[in-house]
């Protein structure tokens, strides 16, 4: 009979043996639960070239149109019906799917489309909004509000309308959710808009020029070439347009700008003055000097002004000339000639010399008043022709004889006015005046040749600085400027005054790098797009830039490992939580979509069942990639003494020397201690990686991680051990009680 002792053990035996399978019924049940989630998922496919081939001839051009996923088989079958055909082109996410279809089938899907919207209006009206009307959405709008749908899995059917502009259609119970993303998007467009985006030639770095470049006029640059002809400053002109292009290096921008801001004051001040020219040419109202009922078919009747309107002129058109849209009469009297005065009614009073009636006309100045200083010079006596320049700032008038330009200089110099300012006035005077007034003005300006410099690319120099002075000082860098030389872009974000300098990439990679500074997927597509429109024609053909391009796709992807035959027919493009993989058979192109944080061995398992990968080099070398792009993260890492060590599958782990940083990629099942001498690892951090890899202790205490097999071979061991204990526990008793 066993005593109460090794009942009590047997007890804790069963305890022991249910709480190892309740434990594993556990991890089961934990297992179970996880997988009812959203878990990443791999999705696969593939696309039959010879239909793809036949969509080519039926039209070159292709377009990407998103379709509610649930509606796609009844457009398929619609289609088919017209005699039309398309294909998916992108892997499609649980709302939505993207077709491919031939620009020349445009119009028979969006027939389709109608179609199937007219049965569901028909069969469930309530359950689906027509956004139509003041709703309807311009087509330069259409990209970024269907990736704003897209980015939330909103269904939506979307075609043109005859006036050019995209009507949706969208689930009633998507209502909020479609304003709500249509806000956003428009909130995006404007963002985007406020963006700017410059492509250079890159010859130095952004905050490190050492040069100066920009425009002037042909007048300014004039004046600096006179400068640095008298200060012996070392300045560059080149032509521009109707422009001159002006550059120097940085040491010289004091000065430089000293001679710049002179020449402003002076311009300023010779653009106060307004110029009149008095002479025997009088201009009159029309609307308050003419009498039209006394015209004739030849002349007009005009009132002389300043006589109370008592004096009155005829005027004979072919004399006459109209200006100011009509409103001005212009003539010239002959100040020798005898002229006919009239009465109101058109009788001949006297007549006057033409010198006496432009006395009628050209008397005082109509801009100045009681308070105006006026500086005569030579027009004391109330000289008829006369130039008057009046300065509305100073209130000051300078009321100059009808003379030479040397006069007009003696006269403005008197008056205290620089040098630059009275040339800039002289010639100013000049273009006022007749070509009969010009003989006795007598001016010939003063002629002044800039000698200019041979600097084919100075248009990139220009872009540079002017890219300098707008952000450097100004707006916040985002990441660093690159030093190397080249082209380059600049993204300019008004919206938070912030700046960032990339180089000419692929549009992927673009929208990558602006993903990482803090850009939405959709803000990132729509400015990387921005980013490609201002690229040149010669721009990512060059090796550097490399990539697969798949026709049924309408994005780039990256090729994997030049050198491994079987990855040549690969190509992967990641997206922000997935990466896509594409492989072109000899009938199909195969397309794999792995989502962020699936497991390692359900990828290797897809990549070799799927995909038909063969050799476990292929395999790590995706995988490798998808590690790299974070897709994979419950890779086993070790870290170890001298070497860094990534596992890639269930075969093929990746060693980086900490030392070197050279990495070999390894089957685990024979480390090559003589490959990793050649990176710096020695024989011990060999032996080190390879006891690293073998069956630990911690997989017993992880039965989950077990096979079934090995799950009962634990159990069985345990129940083999307690049962001992059990069986020694007894037999010690036993002897204990015979002793007593």
């Amino acid at each position: 009979m066993i005593g109460d002792d090794a009942c009590s053990t047997f007890v804790e035996l069963l305890k022991r043996i249910l709480d190892i399978v309740s434990d594993i019924e556990k991890e089961k049940r934990r297992g179970e639960g996880y997988q009812k989630k959203d878990t990443p998922k791999i999705k696969v496919g593939k696309l039959s070239k010879a239909n793809f081939a036949k969509l080519q001839k039926a039209g070159a051009d292709f377009k990407f149109v998103t379709v509610p996923a649930n509606k796609l088989a009844e457009i398929e079958e619609t289609v088919k019906k017209m005699g039309g055909s398309y294909f998916n082109a992108e892997v499609g996410d649980n709302n939505n799917a993207v077709l491919a279809v031939p620009a020349s089938q445009l119009d028979l899907l969006n027939m389709a489309m109608k179609h199937v919207v007219a049965n569901e209006l028909a069969e469930n009206s309530e359950n689906i909004i027509v956004k139509d009307g003041k709703d309807l959405i311009d087509s330069e709008d259409i990209g970024i509000i269907s990736r704003v749908m897209n980015k939330y899995d909103i269904p939506v059917i979307t075609f043109k309308t005859e006036d050019n502009k995209y009507m949706n259609v969208v689930p009633k119970e998507y209502e909020g959710q479609y304003s709500k993303a249509l806000s956003e998007a428009e909130q995006i467009k404007n963002e985007v808009d406020n963006i700017e985006v410059t492509r250079y030639e890159q010859t130095a770095p952004l905050d490190a020029l050492g040069f100066e470049a920009y425009l002037v006029t042909q007048d300014e640059a004039k004046e600096l070439s006179a400068a640095a002809n008298s200060e012996k400053l070392d300045i560059s002109f080149v032509p521009y347009g109707d422009k001159v292009a002006v550059m120097y290096n940085t040491d010289i921008s004091d000065k430089i700008e000293n001679a710049r801001k002179s020449y402003r004051e002076s311009l300023q001040e010779s653009e106060d003055f307004l110029i009149e020219v008095y002479d025997n040419v009088i201009t009159l109202d029309m609307e308050k000097l003419n009498v039209e009922e006394l015209n004739t078919p030849d002349s007009y009747f005009m009132r002389v002004p300043n006589t109370s309107a008592q004096d009155y002129i005829r005027i004979g058109k072919s004399e006459a000339e109209m200006i100011n849209g009509g409103k001005t009469l212009k003539t010239e009297l002959d100040l020798e000639k005898s002229y006919p005065v009239y009465d109101v009614s058109g009788k001949v009073k006297r007549t006057v010399s033409g010198s006496e009636l432009t006395s009628f006309f050209n008397t005082r100045n109509r801009h100045i008043n009681k308070d105006t200083a006026v500086y005569k010079y030579g027009t004391e006596g109330g000289e008829l022709r006369r130039i008057d320049l009046f300065n509305a700032k100073k209130n000051e008038l300078i009321s100059v004889k009808m003379g030479s330009a040397e006069e007009m200089r003696i006269a403005l110099s008197e008056r205290g006015l620089n040098s630059k300012t009275i040339s800039k006035l002289i010639d100013d005077v000049n273009n006022a005046l007749t070509d009969k007034q010009k003989k006795t003005f007598s001016y010939t300006a003063e002629k002044f040749e800039i000698v200019y410099a041979d600097i084919p690319n100075i248009g990139e120099y220009l872009a540079q600085s002017q890219l300098s002075q707008t952000v450097i000082g100004k707006a916040e860098c985002m990441g660093e400027i690159p030093i190397d030389n080249g082209a380059k872009c600049c993204v300019l974000d008004n919206n938070t005054q912030k700046f960032a300098v990339i180089p000419v990439l692929p549009v992927h990679q673009v929208q990558s790098m602006l993903s990482q500074m803090g850009y939405s997927e959709v803000s990132a597509k729509e400015i990387a797009e921005k980013v490609a429109a201002s690229y040149r024609d010669s721009d990512i053909e060059s090796s550097a830039y490399e990539v697969m391009e798949y026709k049924p796709w309408a994005i780039r992807f990256d090729s994997f490992e030049q050198n491994n035959a079987e990855l040549n027919e690969l190509g992967y493009h990641t997206l922000r939580n997935s990466t896509v993989i594409v492989r072109d058979d000899p009938e199909n192109y195969r397309y794999m979509q792995i989502e962020r944080d699936t497991p390692l061995a359900e990828v290797e398992k897809a990549l070799r069942d799927d995909f038909g990968l063969v050799d476990d080099i292929s395999t790590a070398l995706v995988i490798r990639q998808l590690i790299f792009d974070e897709i994979i993260n419950d890779a086993r890492r070790q870290e170890l003494s001298e070497a860094k060590v990534c596992q890639l599958s269930s075969s093929m782990i990746e060693i980086t020397a900490k030392e070197s940083k050279k990495s070999l990629i390894m089957p685990i099942s024979n480390i090559d201690t003589e490959r990793l001498a050649d990176i710096g690892i020695s024989e011990k951090g060999a032996n080190d990686i390879t006891k690293s890899f073998e069956k630990s202790i911690s997989d017993k205490k992880c039965p989950d991680r077990q096979t079934l097999s090995e799950i009962k071979h634990f159990a069985q061991e345990k129940f083999k051990e307690i049962s001992q204990a059990v069986k020694d526990k007894v037999i010690s008793k036993g002897k204990e009680g015979q002793e007593h």
